[in-house]
């Protein structure tokens, strides 16, 4: 009996080399594929909806998997526990028809991105948070940030190296939240991104909003590419891979399931 079966995955990323298999490298894939050879009995490569980089964090990530095993899908995820190292949870299994895909059938991703400005030096935030040593102007990083919304090409935000030939991507929100804590995130969703893409956006629009360069420079990066006259690069522990959505035919809801497996009180 063939099935195909997804997990919904949450990890803390900052001991992970990032998602994907990496030759004597410590990395998501390479732990949940040990764990699931010894449930299920036999090699079973995964494929995710998005691979994050190293230190990045992850409220949602989803990937799929193939088994001739008869092994039950309600009885996965708590099988899978034991065998996972504390970083890395497995919070739901589902099961899926044969044409669903974690990669291609995601309709969006949505990242969120924290940080902490002329925060005090902190033991236990920064392992979730930008602590951004600068004050930051909202009346300026609120619109500027909103601005990203649309269709752009992002080459100039996009690591060398990548993969990618096709930079063109629609963001489809782009929007500021600031806590009372003194907490903001910048939240982004688009169906797809480029490599290292929202680190280098946050570092950019916060470099801009600082008055390291001038307010018009997101537009030109945006009309005029060039990826030597972007900001810094924003380190990993802030960004956290939050949902991923996908249609309503495969009955996934991973927000749900998110807000009732997870405590993520502290970050706020």
């Amino acid at each position: 009996m063939n099935q195909k079966i997804g997990l919904h995955l949450a990890y803390d990323g900052r001991k992970f080399q990032g998602y994907q298999i990496q030759p004597a490298q410590r990395t998501v894939q390479s732990e949940l594929e040990k764990a699931l050879q010894i449930v299920l009995g036999h090699p079973c490569p995964t494929l995710c909806a998005g691979r994050t980089d190293a230190g990045v964090h992850a409220r949602a990530q989803f990937i799929h998997l193939e088994t001739d095993t008869n092994f039950p899908v309600s009885r996965l995820a708590p099988a899978l526990r034991p065998h996972l190292p504390d970083d890395l949870l497995v919070l739901q299994a589902f099961a899926l028809p044969e044409n669903f895909h974690a990669r291609f059938s995601a309709l969006t991703r949505r990242y969120r991105y924290f940080i902490k400005p002329q925060s005090k030096p902190d033991p236990f935030s920064f392992r979730y948070c930008w602590h951004y040593p600068y004050p930051v102007d909202l009346q300026r990083l609120i619109p500027l940030w909103k601005s990203l919304k649309g269709n752009y090409d992002f080459s100039a935000f996009c690591k060398s190296g990548s993969y990618r030939t096709q930079f063109e991507i629609e963001i489809l929100e782009a929007k500021v939240t600031a806590l009372d804590s003194g907490l903001i995130y910048l939240e982004i969703e688009a169906q797809s991104f480029l490599y290292n893409m929202v680190r280098t956006l946050v570092g950019t629009v916060l470099d801009i909003v600082r008055g390291r360069f001038p307010e018009d420079h997101l537009t030109q990066l945006l009309q005029a590419p060039e990826r030597a006259k972007t900001g810094q690069t924003a380190p990993p522990q802030g960004l956290f891979l939050w949902n991923v959505n996908y249609p309503q035919e495969f009955e996934l809801d991973l927000q749900d399931s998110a807000q009732k497996n997870l405590g993520l009180e502290f970050l706020y």
